[in-house]
């Protein structure tokens, strides 16, 4: 009893395996047609996802720095920013600038 798909034939006293039966073509012609469907599709739904978690990580996160070409208070509090600790903070400064 054979659980092969295969098919064989005898051609010279050889035994020849012959794998590329249309049952088989079928299959692999229809894998081929569906994987880069369902590839896009599964991509088309993760990319929106990735794209606006990495957007909204890198461009929504604001840190506080100090600048350091402002060395006075009231120039300082003058451009909307706070002085702490003889330097001018801006706490909305993006780390994409």
């Amino acid at each position: 009893m054979r659980l092969s798909n295969s098919k064989t034939s005898k051609k010279n006293n050889k035994t020849v395996t012959v794998f590329w039966t249309q049952t088989n073509i079928l299959l692999i012609t229809g894998y081929l047609i569906i994987l880069p469907i369902c590839t896009l599709i599964v991509l088309s739904l993760l990319l929106p996802l990735l794209t606006a978690s990495l957007l909204a990580s890198l461009g929504t996160s604001y840190h506080s720095t100090s600048i350091p070409w402002i060395d006075d208070a009231s120039e300082c509090e003058h451009t909307g920013r706070s002085w702490s600790d003889r330097k001018c903070w801006d706490k909305e400064h993006n780390p994409m600038f």
